[in-house]
């Protein structure tokens, strides 16, 4: 088949779409479809968001067979076969702030747009998948439409490992005030002695660095907290998984299950994430394969003295967030043979 995968496009914004996007394009080909990938400009101003709606309605595709639409405004592509493979939707026009638009009656037409669009196009779509089962809740609960639970493992494939825990706990992933590692800095500030938090990734902004650096030193954590603000190697993140005594992610209302998790998990290591973190619960079951917890600076800091302080409880945990994992079966091969059949 030739196939089109289709995603927004922002520029010089690189996240977990942008890594899903590419690896599926290259699942496609080496299953032996002829696959592209196409990506649709969304601007930020509401003004924008409407002209994105337009551009792609008029776009026209030739020589396609099918299109794989991940996010808004790629699948409102017009085409007899689009299966949409659900990301997220738009969700500034669904939710309340701060992932939401506020209450602005300027907006409101806007918001009536996208919501229109989405509607049309879930209606004409072949099928419906969502990237996991908190995607596809959300879908429901705002479009009353029912989506196939579709999983993907991580982006990259790695051979993990686990050790010994060396008396740290982890914070993964790019620096980002919507994955609040400052927040966990600043729990550093409660925790009981014995341990560190090591954060590690590349920072999303000048001024999170900025942030997070601040409150290491105005909170006197020079010995307690290691910051490695840059993109970390394959190689250097299976070592630190392997050493840890757990991970920590705390993201805003994720979509996925976290492919931290995931990863944390296949090292037999535990993950503290928050209550209000979204799909990563998917594989953080509290106090079976690690801690759910409220993300005040105090709530935090109980749960790294609980996976830091107890060896034994967390390394039980992490063997029950692997056997999860494995359980989840993921794999490239069902997610191609569903999107094409």
């Amino acid at each position: 088949m030739k196939l089109l995968v289709a995603n927004n496009a922002a520029p010089f914004v690189r996240g977990g779409a942008e890594l899903l996007a590419d690896r599926l394009v290259a699942e496609l080909r080496l299953a032996g479809h002829e696959a592209e990938l196409f990506r649709m400009p969304l601007g930020n101003s509401p003004e924008q968001i409407l002209e994105s709606i337009v551009a792609a309605s008029l776009t026209e595709l030739v020589n396609v067979d099918r299109v794989i639409g991940l996010k808004f405004p790629a699948y409102l592509v017009p085409h007899d076969d689009v299966v949409i493979y659900l990301v997220h939707q738009f969700r500034q026009a669904y939710e309340e702030p701060p992932v939401g638009w506020p209450a602005d009656p300027r907006l409101d037409p806007v918001v009536a747009a996208v919501r229109a669009a989405d509607s049309a196009a879930f209606d004409a779509a072949t099928r419906m998948y969502a990237i996991s089962p908190f995607v596809a809740e959300r879908l429901r609960r705002t479009n009353s439409v029912e989506a196939q639970v579709l999983m993907t493992p991580p982006h990259t494939d790695h051979e993990f490992r686990t050790a010994d825990a060396e008396g740290f706990i982890v914070a993964l992933g790019r620096l980002s005030a919507s994955k609040r590692q400052l927040d966990a800095v600043r729990a550093m500030r409660h925790a009981r002695p014995g341990y560190r938090l090591v954060v590690a990734g590349q920072p999303e902004t000048p001024q999170v660095l900025e942030d997070i650096e601040r409150e290491v030193v105005e909170g006197a954590l020079e010995d307690r907290v290691q910051v490695i603000p840059r993109f970390i190697s394959e190689v250097e993140k299976l070592d630190l998984l392997a050493r840890c005594s757990g991970s920590v992610y705390l993201p805003i209302d994720e979509d996925s299950y976290g492919y931290v998790c995931y990863e944390a998990a296949m090292a037999s290591k535990p993950s503290i994430t928050g209550t209000d973190s979204g799909g990563t619960t998917t594989l953080v079951k509290h106090r079976e394969t690690g801690l759910v917890t409220a993300t005040d600076p105090h709530s935090l800091a109980a749960a790294f003295d609980e996976i830091a302080l107890r060896p034994s409880e967390a390394a039980h945990m992490g063997v029950k967030a692997r056997r999860l994992a494995l359980d989840l079966d993921l794999s490239w091969s069902r997610v191609i043979s569903e999107l094409t059949r």
